[in-house]
């Protein structure tokens, strides 16, 4: 009877073993980030990382039957969607869809151009900056952040913090003048705003920096356009907003169209490494704005898709 009490012990404690073994920690909410992102990279086939690295656009107005159609498209396993809807019944409806048809039921990002506010609207970025108040700003953002977050947003991307001093550039209303330090004041302010303490706050969005970086110095002030940018122009006008951004715990930043000197900004190991992942020892990740990888080509830096998109990773 020992004997076999002694067995059944150990074929119980084996079985437990294994059944621990393999246990999806990732999915265990008590557990640590670091240890969770771990054990779910290492279940992840390269298909799942790839369609992870992914972002897709949901719906083209807020046509009932055109965001059906678009919610019915989408992949499960995509890592961020442009999420346009101000009702968060979509929301749940992607995400449940994101749970259940995908193999390891990762939920998908939602992110939206939250500028200068959601439902509330408030003074563009430039004029708020004429107020010379932070403070206001900060508010202003994070009431924006509250009312992305209960329509289904979960991510912003905003500040823009490109110094800008030409006026022929069509994007000098998103940002906040002519002056780094003053692009750098209200960087931080931005950010504290729309994440709050933490970002796991009930109504903490993320923030995202952008157009990393020098953007705004595009030839003849036009668009996607070709960017001369000198090492001492970069540090002294363009980098402290970001700088400032990073270090006050902004989320993720977005890659520019421009080249710098030459090479791409959505390619560039100098910026996007040495810089921003080496020296500020920044840890969240970086997005590319609206088909900059693919610019790569026409850009000449990349001879096709595939390698636009591998060099995009800074390879």
């Amino acid at each position: 009877m020992k004997f076999f009490l002694c067995l059944s012990f150990l074929h119980f404690s084996f079985f437990t073993t294994i059944a621990q073994a393999k246990k999806e920690i990732y999915k265990d909410a008590k557990a640590p980030v670091e240890q969770r992102i771990e054990d779910l990279l290492k279940r992840m086939t390269l298909d799942e990382k790839i369609q992870q690295t992914n972002q897709w656009t949901y719906g083209k107005n807020a046509n009932p039957n055109n965001i059906e159609a678009s919610k019915n498209a989408v992949r499960p396993e995509i890592g961020s969607l442009i999420y346009r809807s101000i009702n968060p019944v979509y929301r749940n409806e992607i995400q449940k869809k994101a749970m259940e048809q995908s193999r390891l039921g990762i939920p998908i990002l939602m992110g939206f151009d939250v500028i200068h506010g959601y439902r509330t609207i408030f003074p563009i970025p430039l004029a708020q900056a004429c107020s010379w108040n932070p403070e206001l700003v900060q508010q202003s953002c994070s009431v924006a952040a509250k009312e992305s977050k209960l329509s289904g947003v979960d991510w912003t991307f905003s500040p823009m913090v490109d110094v800008a001093r030409d006026a022929r550039w069509g994007r000098v209303a998103e940002g906040y003048g002519e002056d780094p330090y003053t692009n750098a004041i209200f960087a931080v302010a931005a950010v504290k705003g729309y994440q709050g303490e933490k970002l796991s706050d009930p109504y903490s969005i993320a923030a995202c920096l952008k157009h990393y970086i020098g953007y705004s110095l595009s030839e003849g002030g036009r668009d996607y356009r070709y960017a001369d940018v000198s090492a001492q122009t970069m540090w002294e006008t363009f980098m402290p907003p970001y700088e400032a951004g990073v270090k006050a715990g902004a989320a993720t930043l977005m890659s520019a169209f421009n080249d710098i000197s030459g090479i791409p900004a959505s390619a560039n190991y100098y910026t996007l490494t040495e810089i921003l992942k080496n020296r500020w020892k920044h840890d969240g990740f970086v997005v590319s704005d609206w088909g900059s990888v693919i610019n790569l080509v026409p850009q000449g830096f990349a001879k096709d898709t595939a390698d636009a998109a591998f060099k995009s990773l800074g390879q």
